[in-house]
């Protein structure tokens, strides 16, 4: 299948926005004002608690309906936030950024929740209604049994490691500003719609580089002594990385490309992507070219338990330059991968 035709044909769909101080995004926040933190009470009438996104709907007692959005079910359920904190049938509060292109479309920083407790879904923010009672948020950690089976099978770069990011903000969600593009991906970006090309919308994974780019943890199995596999909680992608290989043109080409590796010594894996058949390189409409290729280093600290990675991308039709950029991974014994399940949602429908 080729995914750039199926990209770029996605049916219209609206718009994916994590919420403020989350570990996800999928597409540009350009369109909410960041500047107001604006209320809206109503009724839930409408509720999607699924992969790539949370949605609900609110009707006000003026009969006006809102579309409320938030970041991913994954990133609510590492906070400790589940499906059952907001219902439909329920009166609450929402205060948050509201969309300067679409209208009754808000992004969400505060609930006041219809039991009279505030939910604050930015771990870094101030209470927006300090006189009421905050709800308490207890995250998943892992049990004693979980983590004493990780420290006993955790081998070199074999295990799951967990986003450690190294700056705020993400690569892969950058706009054009951040990369040297040539003239021909900047044309390219200015005609790309948000709404209805966005990939990661219609559940379709994402391809190499940005995969690696993703907030959420990775893991490495060895498979056998010339294959390792890496699994990415995000959108449940594969991965596999061919060592005591060489390129090999003639290989069809796919979203994850093929990788070849090497080991430079036992804490530094070195890999080479080519035969890259996807779109785009993030997550904001910057499209690839078809001599996409991708060079990574992991370097392993055992002792700090980190994973330093370091990626340069090299694409003569999008980049008038190589990008590089470093990021890193921990290692928490016992922290589980999990599964993403995204699903299409129709929530949006009025």
């Amino acid at each position: 299948m080729n995914y750039l035709s199926r990209a770029l044909a996605v049916a219209s769909f609206a718009n994916l926005l994590a919420l403020p101080g989350a570990v996800t995004a999928h597409h540009s926040t350009s369109e909410y004002d960041q500047t107001i933190l604006v209320d809206i009470e109503g009724t839930i009438t409408k509720k999607f608690w699924r992969n790539p996104h949370v949605i609900f709907h609110i009707k006000t007692a003026e009969g006006e309906d809102w579309i409320i959005e938030g970041s991913s079910v994954s990133s609510q359920d590492r906070r400790g936030i589940g499906s059952d904190v907001i219902n439909v049938g329920e009166i609450i509060t929402v205060a948050g950024h509201v969309s300067t292109r679409r209208d009754n479309d808000m992004v969400m920083r505060h609930i006041l929740l219809a039991n009279g407790q505030e939910l604050m879904l930015s771990g870094n923010s101030e209470p927006h209604w300090p006189d009421v009672q905050q709800l308490a948020l207890i995250s998943s950690a892992p049990t004693a049994e979980q983590i004493a089976e990780a420290e006993a099978t955790a081998d070199g770069l074999f295990r799951t490691w967990s986003w450690g990011r190294l700056e705020p903000g993400w690569w892969f969600f950058a706009g054009p500003d951040a990369f040297p593009l040539t003239h021909a991906a900047l044309e390219k970006f200015a005609t790309w719609n948000e709404y209805t090309e966005n990939p990661q919308l219609e559940c379709i994974p994402p391809g190499m580089p940005l995969t690696m780019g993703n907030p959420y943890p990775i893991e490495f199995v060895k498979q056998d002594e010339n294959t390792i596999v890496m699994h990415a909680h995000e959108f449940d992608v594969t991965r596999v990385i061919h060592l005591n290989a060489i390129a090999d043109p003639s290989v069809e080409e796919s979203i994850m490309g093929h990788s070849v590796g090497r080991w430079e010594d036992e804490n530094i894996l070195v890999v080479d992507t080519a035969n890259i058949n996807y779109p785009y390189f993030n997550r904001v409409g910057i499209s690839s070219g078809p001599n996409l290729t991708v060079h990574e280093r992991f370097i392993l600290d055992d002792e700090a338990n980190t994973l330093q990675y370091f990626i340069t991308i090299t694409d003569p039709w999008a980049l008038t330059e190589p990008y590089t950029k470093e990021l890193l991974w921990i290692w928490t014994p016992g922290k589980q991968l999990g599964t993403y399940g995204c699903e299409v949602s129709e929530v949006y429908a009025q």
